[in-house]
């Protein structure tokens, strides 16, 4: 435990010379501070995600296990969107512990490297901090794990709003009100017999009711002129940002990624849901309180291994608001 702590302070030594942190905070204001802030965001309470620790330059947040979040019917795995908007989270929230003074920023990207898939049943842990910060930007870190394993690492970049920002919480939720939340009952299913069925008569509304994540954030999808196009629809439990209001861009990484995996489900020939193996996203836009749309192009595809571009936009094609890239490990 001494080592720990020498190492831990030590770290913060460092920080502090390289201007990463300026003061010592007690850790009870830290701790309030960061809850207030992730309890008015409404994904986070839809997913149940709750703060841990929060001390100088380190926060750890936990998402317990439900069914809702559920990506793979078959093995009740936890799907990589709620992972990645976890880890998201923790970093913007991170944030609050690393600077000063209270800033909301925007994320200008992620890439998440999944290790392996997180056990059924239990809880998934995220630990962020920043290890550089400048006048303009913040370079964050996290670690998803369980008690026995690291599931996955994420880098991630935010903007620093300067004058242009919320400075404060209660400006941040100023006439806000936050709703309540329930999630639907799931039932089982043969997964793979709906993905068939889904191939052989297109009713591509089977296969999202089979995902119980893909109802959580309420994904459809259909084919328009011989293209398949993904819908993320407007949904109050998607919000992340409260004061425009925006979408979670955890959300938005879940709903491109799901996008994906959905896309090679229809079009490729596995029958079980893809595993991710990496997802790289950039925002371009902020992603607005309205329908948001995705399309989906296999760049190459091995013979085990598929990667897969997505665009995300909102009112113009022309306009994407996110472009991603994920690999994709398939199994027959």
């Amino acid at each position: 435990m001494n080592r720990l702590y020498c190492a831990y302070f030590r770290e913060i030594v460092l920080l502090l010379n390289q201007g990463v942190l300026t003061t010592m905070r007690d850790e009870t204001e830290l701790f309030a501070q960061v809850e207030g802030f992730i309890g008015v965001l409404a994904q986070c309470q839809a997913l149940g995600i709750r703060v841990v620790s929060a001390r100088e330059n380190e926060l750890i947040l936990e998402l317990p296990y439900t069914d809702q979040i559920i990506g793979n019917p078959d093995s009740g795995i936890i799907h990589g969107g709620a992972i990645t908007t976890l880890m998201d989270t923790a970093a913007g929230a991170a944030v609050l512990c690393a600077v000063p003074e209270f800033e909301l920023c925007p994320t200008l990207d992620l890439r998440v490297d999944y290790m392996r898939s997180a056990k059924p049943g239990q809880s998934v842990f995220a630990r962020a901090s920043c290890y550089r910060r400048t006048s303009n930007i913040l370079f964050m870190r996290c670690e998803a794990y369980q008690i026995d394993r690291s599931v996955a690492h994420c880098v991630a970049t935010f903007m620093r709003m300067g004058e242009k920002g919320v400075k404060s919480l209660e400006q941040m939720t100023k006439d806000f009100s936050l709703e309540a939340f329930s999630a639907e009952s799931v039932l089982p299913v043969n997964f793979k017999e709906v993905v068939k069925k889904v191939r052989e008569n297109q009713d591509f509304t089977a296969l999202t009711h089979a995902i119980p994540y893909a109802q959580l954030i309420g994904v459809t999808f259909e084919q328009v002129e011989g293209n398949l196009l993904f819908r993320l629809p407007r949904k109050a439990s998607n919000i992340g940002n409260p004061k425009l209001p925006a979408i979670h861009g955890g959300v938005l990484g879940g709903f491109m990624e799901l996008s994906s995996a959905l896309y090679l489900l229809v079009s490729q020939s596995t029958l079980k849901y893809p595993k991710i193996i990496d997802f790289s996203l950039d925002y371009l836009r902020a992603g607005m309180d309205q329908d948001t749309f995705a399309f989906c192009r296999v760049t190459r595809q091995g013979g085990r291994v598929a990667n897969v571009e997505v665009q995300a936009w909102q009112t113009d094609r022309d306009k994407p608001i996110a472009l991603a890239r994920a690999h994709f490990l398939l199994e027959d």
